[in-house]
């Protein structure tokens, strides 16, 4: 199967918003990111090991301190339109989650695949945050991951790869416990929880 066992999903937002929290983590995805997001270190030393990507010219030569400064304030914005849109989306069908979240690949935009694969950027116009997520419904969906991407593709370095890893073993997985809803969704894992 896969290298990444899940252990839960955890509610961000009741009825709209989850989370899945792999085995050996201690953080669900969504608060895994937001974390290491805000995180002065953390982000030092990221840029500081991508410099040849963060100065290929991508981003127009950005230093290091400018990167972790812009990625500060746009991982705060970021965090909190998620949230405000997936609570507006409990009760308005032109403003949810499917308006913020993209399709992972471009050219699965319609008719609209079950447990399409999508992602969702950061604030600025050349953004490198990326949050990862399966749409369960219009306003529904699962955040398996994310990442920071200063390459064209996600092919190109392990930490994308990785996230693209989860996206797939998180898909099989809801697709072969038929999870269509979130209803079904959080029932599966709570029952799963109390058998781990």
């Amino acid at each position: 199967m896969s290298n990444y066992s899940i252990f839960a999903v955890q509610i961000i937002i009741e009825d709209s918003l989850y989370a899945i929290k792999y085995k050996d983590k201690e953080y669900n995805e969504f608060s895994r990111l937001f974390e290491d997001w805000s995180d002065i270190e953390f982000l030092e030393s990221f840029f500081e090991e991508h410099k040849q990507d963060l100065q290929s010219g991508f981003y127009k030569n950005i230093s290091i301190e400018d990167a972790v400064e812009q990625t500060l304030i746009e991982a705060d914005g970021l965090e909190q339109l998620i949230k405000k849109i997936a609570v507006k989306g409990k009760s308005d069908d032109y403003q949810n989650l499917q308006t913020l979240f993209k399709p992972l690949n471009n050219r699965d935009e319609y008719p609209i695949p079950d447990y399409q694969k999508t992602k969702v950027y950061g604030s600025a116009r050349n953004s490198w945050l990326r949050m990862y997520a399966i749409r369960i419904e219009s306003n529904t969906f699962v955040i398996t991951g994310g990442a920071i991407k200063l390459t064209r593709t996600m092919n190109e370095r392990t930490h994308l790869l990785e996230e693209l890893e989860k996206l797939k073993s998180v898909k099989q997985a809801l697709i072969e416990e038929g999870i269509i809803d979130s209803d079904s969704l959080i029932e599966f894992f709570e029952i799963k929880r109390n058998y781990e």
